[in-house]
Parts: structure tokens; sequence; C-alpha cells
């Protein structure tokens, strides 16, 4: 099963950023055993926010005070057995706790060293502030995906997700040459270059004399009745007859393939005809011929959706504390496996029995604020 891909691959979370968690996520959907370091937070009622709820799945949590040298000489043990130490802070915070990259792989030299920060390591702006929204907007990416519109803060955090998607990718190449030299890897990545990555799919080589990309008259989104949208993606001709005949005008089929001006009257009579019906009714007009064609959905109703659910992708859960959930799995293996995710510091004593620390050792720790 993919689910033990990487079963027996220990890995130390260290640090809160988002990308961070999902990377994590993602490794230990396809079996890895992440422990995640979390801050200790005092005795208060557990509580877990929704970030947590779905990116420490499968997770075990200890709670250490790294800025403590017994927290930090905790984590150095953590290490020496690790396979991979994940670490998301600011450059420059980990040489300060005495956990960098020198340090730790001095421990363990097989070990995967792998930092993701905002800037990466090095370069004029590794110590910049900035979050998904500052990321999205300065490599192209709000302007890309707003099109001839004015761009706006979006709803999700792609950033976020496709540098934590990044890192496992990386993560898991190191794992493998690994396997070939015996060493572990130094692994140095940014949130800002692993967006901009995505952009080589559409503006991969600079051509400063170039139009802006104009969308084929059959390509978009259409307004539909009730309230409803929809998404065209009509790119081939076959699917460009198909359409204009069954909406009376075939005449139109080769102008509805074109960009820009020259497709202007297809556009126009798609934006028009396209009005009459709900997109659901569409949909199941269109889709049997063989047209590209969905809905324009909420993420909400997404979780909904029979192909999301038959791939394990939307699936029904259940927290000790959040109760019922619906949430979101992982490409390729089937999360609904994954242990609910626990609360910060959850697994601290455990995690330090298997340390061969004692039960009054660990209730010193606690009373020193070292956990």
């Amino acid at each position: 099963m993919m689910e033990d891909a990487l079963k027996g691959v220990k890995i130390l979370e260290v640090g809160t950023m988002t990308p961070g968690k999902f990377t994590g996520f993602l490794l230990a959907g396809w079996g890895a055993e992440s422990l995640r370091i979390e801050r200790p937070s005092g005795p208060q009622e557990p509580v877990i926010g929704d970030e947590d709820l779905t990116l420490n799945r499968g997770k075990r949590s200890i709670a250490l005070n790294l800025r403590e040298p017994r927290g930090r000489d905790i984590l150095l043990r953590l290490a020496a057995d690790a396979d991979v130490f994940m670490e998301s802070y600011r450059p420059g915070t980990t040489a300060r706790l005495g956990i960098d990259a020198q340090a730790v792989r001095a421990l363990n030299p097989r070990i995967v060293y792998c930092s993701l920060s905002g800037f990466g390591q090095t370069g004029p702006d590794r110590l910049r502030a900035a979050y998904d929204l500052n990321q999205q907007a300065e490599t192209g990416f709000s302007l890309a995906l707003a099109g001839d519109r004015t761009p706006m803060a979006p709803d999700t955090y792609i950033a976020d997700s496709i540098s934590g998607l990044m890192a496992a990718f990386a993560i898991s190449a190191a794992l493998r040459q690994r396997e070939v030299t015996g060493e572990g890897a130094t692994i140095d990545l940014g949130i800002q270059e692993s967006l901009f990555a995505l952009m080589a799919v559409s503006h991969g080589t600079l051509r400063t004399s170039a139009p802006a990309l104009e969308l084929r008259a059959a390509y978009g989104i259409f307004e539909a009745a009730n309230n409803t949208s929809l998404s065209l993606g009509v790119a081939r001709k076959a699917s460009a007859d198909a359409l204009f005949e069954r909406l009376g005008r075939p005449d139109l089929a080769d102008e509805g393939l074109l960009r820009g001006a020259p497709g202007a009257a297809a556009r126009a009579f798609l934006t028009e005809a396209l009005r009459a019906k709900s997109a659901r009714d569409w949909i199941t007009e269109l889709a049997p011929l063989d047209i590209e064609i969905a809905p324009v959905n909420s993420p909400e109703a997404a979780f909904d959706n029979p192909q999301l659910i038959e791939r394990a992708m939307a699936f029904e859960t259940s927290h000790p504390i959040a109760g019922a959930l619906r949430q979101i799995g992982i490409p390729g293996v089937d999360a609904r496996q994954l242990a609910p995710a626990p609360v910060a510091g959850a697994d601290t004593d455990a995690v330090l029995g298997e340390l061969d620390y004692d039960p009054a050792e660990i209730v010193e720790l606690k009373t020193a604020g070292v956990i």
C-alpha cells in the first residue's frame, strides 16, 4: 500500500508556519512518523484550531521550550535518531537556538535537514517579513489569476500550500539520494521561489514584447441562469464543434477557438446563450458531448463532489475535541487512516519516556518550564 511508502521514516517538525505543517501532513499521509515540536502553553483547557485539525492529522506532538538549554538538548536527542528535521523559522533563528543544520547534522550525518522560510536562507530579502498574500502579489501570481480584473486578496493560501508540497517533494528526493550515498542533505527552500516556480507553465520564458495572455473565446467563466456560473474549457476543435452545433451556431465553432478580438463574436454569443439555463442544466446537457464544462463551486460545495468523495479526497472524520468533521485528503493515499490531530504537547510524556526519562524527571522538567 502506498500509505506505507515512507513507513519507518521519522520526522521532526519545528516551527509554527503553515507550510511546514503541510509538509509534515503530506509525508505522514505517505506513512512517515511525524513529531511536532510545540511551545509549552501551561495548564489550560485543551484547544485546537481549524488549521491544526487538518494539517496535524497523523502526527504526535511534544511541547518543548527551545530557549531552555534542556529543551534544546531533548530536541537534539530526538534528532540523533530522526531521518528528517523540518524547520520553518525565519533565517538565523535555528542558529540562535543551537539547532541549525550544522549542529543537527554533526550529531546525525544521515539526517535530511530542510529549512523552509519566506525567501530562503540567502539573498537580500531573506529576513523580510511576508505572508502568503505578499508572495502571491510579488511573484505576479495575483495579476495572473485576476486576468483583466482588479487583483483581490485571495481566500486560499496557495503560496503556503505549494511551498509545503515542494518541501515534501524535496525531502522525498533527498531520502532517495540517501539510499544511494548513505549521506543526508541540507535543503534550503523559500515560499516565494516555490510559488514563482508555478508560473513556469504559463510565463516560463520572459518575452518582454509579448501581449498579455488572452483566453480563447470558449474558454472561461460564464454566467448562467438562477445566479449560477459555469466554467468552459473548450480548447479542442472537436469540443468547439460539439458546443456550437448544440447551441445552434456551428458557424462560430472555429472562431470559438480564437483568442482576443478575433474571437469576440463567439464570446459574445456564448455570454448571452449560456444565461438561458442554470449551470447544472448546461452540465447535464453538454458534458455527455465530451465538452469541457464544470460548475463554479464554493470550497464548501466541493466537499459534496462525488468524484472527490469516491477518491477519498473529501470524507467525514471524528475528533475527540472538535467532534464530527468533514476534511480534505491527500492524493494517492487514503488519508482516512490518519489519526486525529493531537492537541499541542499531547505526547510529551510518552516521547520523553521513550527517551528514558523517568516520571520524576518529567515532573521536574514541567515545573522548570522546559516542557
